[in-house]
């Protein structure tokens, strides 16, 4: 039988018995039903058998020599890899103590041999139909998984172009030209990059935060769409994220723009270092070199902002911070 979604995939049936009539009748039984028999005599054929092929159902015989029945059970329960996977005992242990005892070790169903065709048919085509549904609904919950996660990546990117739009309007308010935001992004993404390399910040900085902080940064200022400021642009800034994040379900991108909002002014000296985020920190160093290149436009804008950078070193900027980006500088962005 062909495995339902996929045309080049079917139902194996691994079949571990030491006694070889058993094994043939069951083998001819599965073929008659489309599956496709694996035959064992013992509980190690059987092990070798599932990392060769991982059957979606097992029938297991319990009196077996060497690993008994149960004990392969109990080991195929404890993998990861095979613990969904139905066993179905068929043996002549038929009281109850022995059926129970193989249900609680995790088995799906107990067959009492001599068998029937009939009964083994029944009771295998249950089975399958059972793993067939859990599979649909894997699938369903797959696509259902994708499709939710793409609609929410869409929500976030949309609501990530509006914020973005407030704060160029805020920066076009102060008379602030459009590369401002842009180069602060640009620069924050390339000294977080560049961190990322550093072993003191190559656990914090994943690519994720990489790629949020090139537009969270860009997000420092949207307090002054309201308050021009500095301490009253920071606190409108501060309102409008957190009521925002009290609306909405948590987001690892909009706690970074609290965080940026909040310390990007903090100065290194004076300050509880450990209370300044290292995306505010980093946002603090672009933001004012932008500031800096921006009102000299002298031929050593460069030369003259980065020394300006390196002055407040261990004053206004976190000293480790700034040793890298004085490193980077033929990779910022500058007007």
């Amino acid at each position: 039988m062909i495995l339902e979604g996929n045309s080049n995939i079917q139902l194996h049936v691994l079949i571990v018995d030491d006694v070889e009539i058993n094994v043939d009748i069951l083998s001819n039984i599965m073929e008659q039903l489309g599956y496709v028999p694996l035959p064992a005599g013992s509980a190690a054929e059987a092990l070798k058998k599932i990392k060769q092929t991982l059957p979606q159902l097992i029938l297991l015989d319990v009196s077996m020599p060497e690993v008994d029945g149960y004990e392969l059970c109990t080991i195929l329960k404890k993998n990861p890899v095979t613990r969904e996977i139905p066993v179905v005992f068929i043996s002549a242990m038929d009281s109850l103590k022995d059926k129970l005892k193989g249900l609680e070790l995790g088995a799906a169903d107990f067959i009492t041999k001599p068998f029937e065709i009939t009964e083994v048919t029944m009771r295998v085509k249950n089975q399958m139909e059972n793993v067939l549904m859990k599979q649909e609904l894997e699938r369903f919950n797959r696509r259902l998984h994708k499709m939710l996660t793409e609609q929410t990546r869409k929500i976030e990117n949309e609501k990530k172009e509006i914020l973005c739009s407030l704060a160029r309007l805020a920066e076009n308010r102060c008379g602030v030209p459009a590369s401002h935001l842009q180069n602060i992004g640009y620069n924050s993404r390339i000294l977080a990059q560049s961190l990322q390399l550093s072993p003191i910040y190559e656990l914090e900085i994943s690519e994720d935060f990489i790629e949020l902080i090139e537009t969270a940064s860009k997000l420092h200022d949207l307090g002054k769409l309201w308050e021009v400021s500095e301490e009253l642009h920071i606190e409108t800034g501060v309102y409008l994220i957190q009521d925002l994040l009290n609306t909405e379900q948590q987001s690892e991108f909009m706690e970074m723009v609290l965080d940026i909002i909040r310390f990007h002014h903090a100065d290194w000296q004076g300050t509880d270092k450990e209370e300044i985020p290292l995306a505010a920190r980093i946002v603090r160093i672009a933001n004012d070199f932008e500031v800096f290149t921006a009102e000299n436009q002298s031929a050593d804008s460069l030369a003259e902002s980065l020394k300006k950078i390196e002055a407040g070193s261990g004053t206004l900027y976190d000293p480790r911070l700034v040793e890298i980006f004085i490193k980077i500088q033929r990779q910022l962005r500058i007007n």
